[in-house]
């Protein structure tokens, strides 16, 4: 998941960005044929400087301006004078977030697939054994293992059902130009846009996005309340393992220096540090929302330290999940 936010991926995304509206000015009329596709070939097979990108960053607060110089320098022959316009940072870096979080979409909703099969496993095999349920802390009633299976299981089948949902929220085109309104192509700010849009396999709303952060806090809150369902798990297998055999058994649990004969139930243990610190993490992303006027350079650098972390604990909490089901030798008792 990290490798989605990296230098590499941000670049590739931001070529993609530049041959697609090379495009869409052809679509428009503004380059013809032969001189696009000339120039989307130039762009392809463009290999930016990252370091020099890297350096040029702290300068400019974004990459986007020494890249674009850099792709300036590279390509040449009819039309070159149109790379790049009407277009702005804002619209390569967040349509490269936009399609980053697309891939991280992808990778999660397989990991949440293979997590919801192990439950399903379980409750099968474990379903029927009798299980303490357990309220306010205190011993309740005694139900089916699969009834504690379900509480645990339905929260992460109703988040999968919101990721087509989560997935027209948020794969949507960021194009607005120099402050949002796309003026330096008058008439031609529709056609260009659909291309784009239509090029890179996402949305275009109908307008520039700058300053609504909606669609990335949306999926930042997915991911979130994934990681709490995937928190709650965790905090009620540690109390299972407190309370010892009745409740479940399991194997490989983590060794003590002074004491040999426990098993931490440290995966169980991750899972709830995991969903704290993403709950933590979200608060920022709601404070990254607050941008000045048409565009903020501080929210945005703040939304870029936040988002990356949030969607690699999401995906290191999946993966501790699908290990804990895999450690679980029985639940409740026959």
């Amino acid at each position: 998941i990290a490798e989605q936010f990296s230098d590499a991926a941000q670049f590739a995304s931001f070529a993609r960005f530049e041959q697609a509206l090379i495009a869409g000015l052809e679509a428009a009329a503004l380059v013809n044929a032969p001189a696009a596709s000339a120039l989307i070939g130039q762009i392809a097979a463009f290999e930016p400087d990252s370091q020099a990108i890297a350096a040029a960053s702290i300068r400019d607060g974004v990459p986007v301006p020494e890249y674009v110089s850099q792709l300036r320098a590279h390509v040449s022959g009819p039309g070159s004078q149109m790379l790049h316009h009407a277009a702005t940072s804002q619209d390569l870096v967040d349509t490269a977030t936009i399609e980053a979080l697309a891939r991280v979409r992808t990778i999660v909703a397989a990991r949440l697939e293979i997590l919801l099969t192990r439950i399903a496993d379980i409750s099968v095999r474990d379903g029927d054994n009798s299980l303490q349920a357990v309220t306010r802390m205190q011993p309740a009633l005694t139900f089916r293992a699969v009834d504690r299976l379900a509480a645990w299981r339905q929260p992460l089948l109703d988040l999968q059902q919101q990721l087509p949902g989560l997935r027209e929220r948020t794969d949507r085109l960021q194009f607005g130009g120099a402050v949002g309104d796309l003026q330096a192509l008058g008439d031609n700010a529709g056609i260009v846009a659909k291309t784009i849009a239509q090029t890179l396999g996402l949305d275009w709303p109908g307008h520039g996005w700058h300053s609504a952060r909606g669609p990335i806090v949306a999926f930042a809150g997915w991911l979130s309340e994934l990681t709490g369902a995937l928190g709650k798990i965790g905090q009620d297998v540690a109390l299972m393992a407190l309370r010892g055999d009745p409740d479940i058994r399991l194997s490989g649990g983590g060794s003590s220096s002074a004491m040999p004969h426990k098993q931490n139930p440290v995966t169980a243990e991750r899972l709830v540090a995991l969903a704290r610190f993403n709950a933590t993490l979200i608060s920022g992303m709601h404070q990254a929302q607050i941008h000045e006027m048409e565009r903020s350079g501080a929210a945005w650098a703040l939304e870029w330290m936040l988002l990356p972390q949030i969607c690699e604990t999401a995906g290191a909490s999946l993966e501790a999940a699908c290990a804990l089901f895999q450690s679980i030798d029985r639940i409740g008792e026959p």
